[in-house]
């Protein structure tokens, strides 16, 4: 801006050698003048377009990281119920289950849930654990049914 306002003196100056008539040179020096103020103005104008410009992005940016930051406490806790932390002993972490012969929930710790089937403490009744694996449950050889949609409960009613 410094090198602006020189040059603009050099111009300046440069009317008043070149201008002997100081009616002209007056006018000449106005019209400069209003044509500096016609480009500060425009500058000005264009400064505060940007900003607010700016200052929408920064809002916009602040709104979007608040966003990232919620999304990423979210992920931690999803990574905290699937995934368990290997140093913590498997016991500290207990499950509910509900009994499908006399309906009474209870917990069992982890250790106790890496076997295929556990002991309802109510009713003494054997609960098949059934992790997911892929296989049919049902324990027939000539079973074809079994994408985990079994019928044979409804093969046994017949």
């Amino acid at each position: 801006m410094s090198n602006f306002n020189s040059e603009f003196k050099k111009i300046l100056k440069d009317l008043e050698n070149s201008i002997k008539d100081k009616e002209n040179l007056e006018i000449a020096k106005t019209e400069i003048f209003n044509l500096y103020n016609l480009f500060f103005d425009e500058i000005t104008e264009l400064e505060q377009s940007m900003n607010k410009k700016i200052l929408t992005i920064a809002e916009s940016q602040l709104h979007v990281e608040e966003e990232i930051r919620k999304m990423n406490k979210s992920i931690k806790n999803i990574e905290k119920d699937i995934y368990m932390e290997e140093d913590i002993p498997d016991e500290d972490y207990d499950v509910e289950i509900k009994c499908p012969y006399c309906n009474k929930t209870f917990t069992a710790q982890m250790n106790d849930l890496t076997a295929a089937e556990i002991i309802c403490p109510e009713c003494n009744n054997a609960i098949e654990l059934d992790w997911g694996e892929d296989g049919c449950s049902c324990n027939d050889d000539e079973c074809d049914c079994c994408s985990h949609d079994c019928h044979h409960d409804e093969d046994d009613d017949m």
